[in-house]
């Protein structure tokens, strides 16, 4: 009944009752006003009390019910309220008692771990998700941290590592929090799959890692560069004035020799530090690896089994064809050492189409199109415990005395560089698969006209030579004079330009990249070739870190002459740079630079001048 309907007949009661009560006393003592009147007013009086009584608890009941079915309601609002976020959270909701069984499982925890709602409820969650050498671990661990939940209003964040339904291993983010529910704890998780996060957030790391060694091994193979450069350039001079003389000649090959293995030695190591001078250019990996396959069968022996699964359809790869066939033969001679007693080495190729995500989790530089290369062997495999060292420089699993640790430090660097990605997949006495992804090749590139490199031939031609090593000045400038060319020599990029701003003539800048100074080799050469288009320009640098090549720059497409280099390879390089009459791109290349052209041109001008003075005299 409504409040007001219920006032209105208490009132009307109170009415009949006190009417009632008066009649009976006039009926009992006559008119007037006496005893009796008044106890029938003290009757009506109590009937109103026990009136008003009543009504106050017919409302106070009525509210009660009002507000005890509000509060059902909103229980049920915010039960639903809660049911919905939880189905559209992007994290898994698990709800468990004090023990660990499970009360709730959301539709993300069923495709988070593969057990379905009706599989989950009910059971032990330690038992469900954690793997079985773990469990007492882990129950010993959240039990610690129950008591210190029961008292964090916010709750607590911990990573663990659950076991999906097939078996694979998740790396979670949990962030827990209690409740208390009919005098029982309850414990509230969600939980987020962290594993690729984990795995990109490792690679950043082994990425920094990589970079910081690799600043400081450039630098230090930058500075051995120099050192060899004058070391094979001048005994190639010592050996050609002792070869009547025998044994002398015998010492100058040994030092040639021990040259070139230091050369080696610090291609390697920029190889590592991602600094090498690279060409890339398209190529058929199949082929690369059936030359590889025929190489290795020679010298393998019997005992190794060699297998090709090459992808008929593979694409072209765009990589530097000299580094892959030697990143690929170092994997390769790593499997045999890794099977002393015989086994298999399978070669594989395949084309892979990469997302971000699997671009990332193997360290690609894009996601796009790859082509794999895989070299998988059945040796010793790699312990886990050294599998994420295996990159390192100067890291070895071998004995002393038979392996520098540079290897795969190589093979990691040149292909980091040619934008690719490089995996290894290994475990003890199962053998060892290494996984090479490189770009695929969107264009052909075009190759310049080669030369015979067994001939040296000089020339007559005038070369700003900028070179701030001074050793290295003076042993390229002997043997620049000794090829028939006339040298100016620099030691830096304002000493260069002060030449140029003077106007003396020259026909090529041979220019090293790295030097101290404002401006480095190619500044100084994309400052000059602005300013005269004419200007030919050999670079020359112990490494590659400060590229010439780089889009939007002067001097792109001009070739580079790495250190340490010989005397025939400083000819063909000097007669490729300035007899080449077309750019890669096949534009036409102005003549040398001369001071003669601007001399021409200024001569013309003044003579147009004159002649427009005179007609207007006339």
């Amino acid at each position: 009944m409504k409040l007001r309907g219920l006032l209105t007949l208490a009132m009307a009661a109170q009415v009949a009752v006190t009417a009632a009560a008066l009649l009976v006393s006039y009926a009992v003592t006559g008119p007037g006003f006496g005893v009796a009147q008044i106890i029938a007013l003290l009757a009506s009086g109590a009937v109103a009390v026990l009136i008003a009584r009543l009504c106050t608890d017919t409302i106070e009941t009525a509210q009660d019910k009002r507000a005890a079915v509000l509060l059902a309601e909103q229980a049920q609002s915010s039960a639903q309220m809660t049911q919905a976020v939880i189905k559209t959270a992007l994290d898994a909701f698990v709800q468990t008692d004090a023990n660990g069984i499970i009360l709730e499982w959301s539709l993300q925890a069923e495709a988070l771990t593969g057990w379905t709602r009706k599989e989950a409820l009910g059971t032990d969650v330690v038992n469900l998700l954690i793997a079985e050498p773990l469990r007492d671990g882990f129950r010993q661990r959240m039990m610690r941290l129950l008591p210190e939940l029961s008292h964090a209003p916010i709750g607590i964040r911990f990573e663990a590592t659950l076991r999906h339904r097939e078996g694979d291993e998740i790396l979670i983010a949990a962030s827990s929090t209690t409740l208390q529910l009919g005098g029982r704890t309850v414990i509230n998780n969600f939980i987020k799959d962290v594993t690729r996060t984990h795995a990109a957030e490792e690679q950043l790391i082994q990425a920094q890692k990589m970079e910081a060694v690799g600043q400081l091994t450039g630098g230090i193979a930058h500075e051995f560069n120099n050192m060899l450069t004058v070391i094979t350039g001048t005994i190639e001079i010592l050996a050609d004035a002792v070869k009547d003389n025998p044994p002398l000649a015998t010492i100058t090959k040994l030092i040639s020799e021990a040259a070139d293995r230091g050369a080696a030695l610090t291609s390697s190591l920029l190889s590592f530090a991602r600094k090498q001078a690279l060409r890339p250019a398209d190529i058929d990996v199949n082929e690369l690896l059936e030359e590889l396959a025929k190489l290795l069968l020679a010298t393998f022996g019997k005992k190794i089994e060699i297998l090709r699964r090459l992808d008929g359809t593979i694409w072209l790869a765009f990589a530097d064809r000299g580094q892959l066939s030697a990143a690929l033969l170092n994997l390769a001679i790593n499997a045999r050492d890794a099977m002393p007693e015989g086994g298999r080495l399978t070669l594989t190729t395949r084309n892979v189409v990469f997302g971000v995500r699997e671009a990332v989790s193997v360290g690609a530089g894009y996601a796009g199109d790859y082509v794999e290369i895989q070299i998988a062997d059945t040796g010793t495999g790699i312990p886990q415990a050294i599998l994420e060292r295996v990159f390192d420089p100067f890291f070895s699993t071998k004995e002393v005395g038979k392996g520098t640790g540079l290897g795969l430090s190589m093979v990691f660097g040149f292909v980091k560089q040619s934008g690719g990605g490089i995996k290894v997949d290994s475990a003890e006495g199962s053998g060892t698969t290494f996984t090479i992804y490189l770009p695929k090749a969107e264009t052909s590139v075009l190759r310049p006209t080669g030369y015979d490199e067994r001939k040296i031939v000089g020339g007559k031609e005038t070369i700003l030579c900028v070179e701030d090593d001074r050793d290295v000045r003076h042993y390229v400038t002997v043997q620049l004079e000794s090829l028939g060319y006339k040298v100016i020599p620099a030691t830096n990029a304002n000493d260069a330009l002060a030449i140029a701003a003077q106007g003396t003539p020259f026909d090529l800048l041979f220019t090293d990249i790295v030097m101290a100074g404002a401006l480095n080799g190619r500044e100084l050469a994309d400052q000059m070739v602005t300013a005269r288009p004419s200007l030919r320009v050999l670079f020359t640098s112990g490494y590659a870190h400060d590229a010439p090549h780089g889009p939007g720059h002067a001097t792109m497409g001009a070739p580079l002459l790495t250190k340490p280099y010989r005397k025939a390879e400083l000819a063909r390089m000097l007669r490729r740079s300035l007899d080449t009459a077309v750019d890669p791109a096949g534009d036409p290349i102005p003549t040398p630079y001369s001071v003669q052209a601007e001399l021409e041109s200024f001569l013309r001008k003044q003579e147009a001048d004159s002649d427009g003075t005179t007609r207007s005299r006339q």
